[in-house]
Parts: structure tokens; sequence; C-alpha cells
């Protein structure tokens, strides 16, 4: 009599086992490469299946937003097992008529490098059941009767921020002004959400010369940390660097401010404009002859 064959269960690992594969960083790019091999033909074909936008020089918007998507839905449990292969949304990401975007990851063949391969990008998952997108939680309120406290040096020996018309100013009154200026900002419903490192903050943008033209881009960009009943501002960003962290936790590049999405784009020129101007560029060795 032939002996019945009994299939075990595949070995799935826990969701605190998948959390520890991303390593200690913490929503960066770097832990999710840790994660999981991201083939550049699947980032494409994510790119190509999602709405059109700018996602910088080589994807690095659309990765450090799986980055942070990935890592938030794989902590909340929000993925589902086809196989071997975990399946989840890719965020909020959706085509252009309005369907999710999915992502799957299987084993690697190669562990030591990456304990995962995203290996499938689509619409339609042939899982029985579908994952929902991550939950991005809550930001603390921004209010304007917060105080605001610069917590760093405007006066090193090689200025890092230099504003016009202020440099020969007291430091009391530069900081007076950054703290105006802010002010103004919160007073107007003008922060933007950002998340980074764990922290879910702000940028605020900070109009130091004009403040006729709301959509015209800043002077600066403050990243703020809401703590108890102050607003802690601890660097200024140019405001196309800002640009990549709120889009993180948008999930279209529309919802972003008319300014952010304007400096991000004019960066970009700018990158383009550069690369043209080196591939023009003949090198000193193409220059040469001999003798």
């Amino acid at each position: 009599m032939p002996t019945e064959v009994v299939e075990s269960p595949l070995t799935r690992p826990s969701t605190a086992e998948l959390v520890r594969e991303f390593g200690d960083e913490y929503l960066s790019i770097q832990s999710l490469f840790r994660f999981c091999f991201v083939p550049g033909g699947r980032l494409s074909l994510l790119k190509e299946l999602a709405v059109p936008e700018d996602w910088g020089d080589n994807q690095f918007v659309l990765l450090k937003y799986l980055a942070v998507q990935l890592r938030l839905a794989v902590e909340q449990g929000r993925y589902v097992w086809n196989g071997d292969q975990m399946v989840l949304t890719a965020g909020g990401l959706t085509t252009p008529l309005g369907g999710p975007i999915y992502v799957g990851l299987v084993p690697n063949n190669t562990p030591e490098e990456n304990p995962w391969v995203l290996n499938w990008v689509g619409e339609r998952p042939s899982c029985p059941e579908l994952p929902e997108p991550p939950n991005l939680g809550e930001w603390p309120p921004l209010t304007p009767d917060h105080e605001i406290v610069i917590a760093f040096d405007l006066n090193p020996e090689e200025p890092k921020y230099v504003f016009e018309g202020m440099t020969e100013a007291p430091l009391i009154t530069q900081v007076s002004a950054l703290t105006g200026a802010l002010h103004w900002s919160l007073h107007r419903n003008l922060g933007v959400r950002q998340i980074h490192a764990g922290g879910r903050g702000y940028f605020l943008p900070l109009y130091l010369k004009e403040r006729t033209d709301l959509d015209r881009e800043p002077d600066w960009v403050a990243p703020v940390v809401v703590q108890e009943r102050r607003i802690l501002v601890r660097t200024l960003l140019s405001p196309e660097v800002a640009y990549t962290p709120a889009r993180a936790v948008a999930n279209r590049c529309e919802e972003l401010p008319s300014w952010l999405m304007d400096a991000w784009l004019r960066s970009q020129d700018r990158e383009s404009d550069r690369a043209r101007d080196a591939e023009r560029t003949p090198s000193v060795e193409a220059g040469t002859s001999s003798a």
C-alpha cells in the first residue's frame, strides 16, 4: 500500500523577523536595499505603470517613497502571501485610471546580500486576498501658539546660511527675523508633512524677501519637529531638497504645494542643463594633438 505524502507547510517569517531584516536605519533607501534587491527593470516598470511624474536621477525619489511605504506596510502586517511570494501595495501609487499597483517579493537565492528580491510589479496579483496600503500614522498638530526654538548655529566660522541684507546684523536680529518668518508661515497653514528617520514633522517655507506670492519658491525651507509646546528648528534646507521626504508621504505629487513642486522641477531642469553642457564640453585629451 503506497505511503501518503503530506507536503509540509511553507515556513514563513513573522512580521518581527521581517522588520529586523531592514536593519538599524529607519525609512532610508539604504534600509530598503538591505531588505531587498530592487532590479532596475522592475523599478522602471513601476514608474511606467504609475501616474507620470519626475522621480529624479536614478529614480531617487521613487526609491525613498518605497523605503517609507514598504517598511511601514511590513511593520503593520499589511502584506499577504502568494506561495513564497510576499505581496504588498506600492504605497498609494496608482495607474492613470486609478487602479492600485502592487509589488511582489520572493526570497533571495543569495540572502547574505539581501533577504528578498522585488521580482514582480503589476495591477492584478494572483493571490486571493489583496493587501492594503500602510497607515502613515498621525502627525502632531502644528499650531501658531507654539514657541519656535532655533536650535542650530547661525554664526559659525564659515556661514552656511546667508540672509541677504542681514549679514552684518546682530545674531539676535537674525534669529528674530527667522522666528517671525516661520510664525508668518504657521499662521497661514503653509506646513508640509514630511517623514525622515522615523520622525513625523513638517517643512515650513521661509520667505525673507517678499511674501506677495505664496506659490513662489521660498528663500529657505525649515524642517521642524513638534515637541510639547515647542517647535524645534534644527537646520535650513534649499527648497528642492525638501521635495523627496515630502513626496514620500503624499499619494500624488499634485498634493504638494506649488512652490515645492516648482523648486523640484527647476532643480531637475538645472541638472539636465549641466548634463548637456558636460556632453558638449570636449575633454582635455580630446583637445590635444601631437606635434
